[in-house]
């Protein structure tokens, strides 16, 4: 459930993760990525979407899997 009324837009989210808006893009079309909403034709990801998926998406090294 969100909790956060915070949204990026897809050139803000692209921003932040140092990759091109057209990725997203593709990423959408291909149903990957973050989950995202679409207000008056504007594609918005809320943040706290955004956060949950860099945390299941990260990757965490140990000394065993080193």
């Amino acid at each position: 459930m969100m909790t956060s009324s915070k949204f990026l837009t897809d050139q803000q989210l692209a921003e932040r993760w140092h990759i091109h808006r057209k990725t997203l893009i593709r990423w959408r079309s291909n149903g990957l990525g973050p989950d995202y909403t679409r207000i008056e034709g504007r594609v918005l990801y809320p943040l706290a979407m955004v956060e949950q998926f860099e945390q299941t998406n990260t990757i965490t090294h140990t000394e065993e899997s080193a």
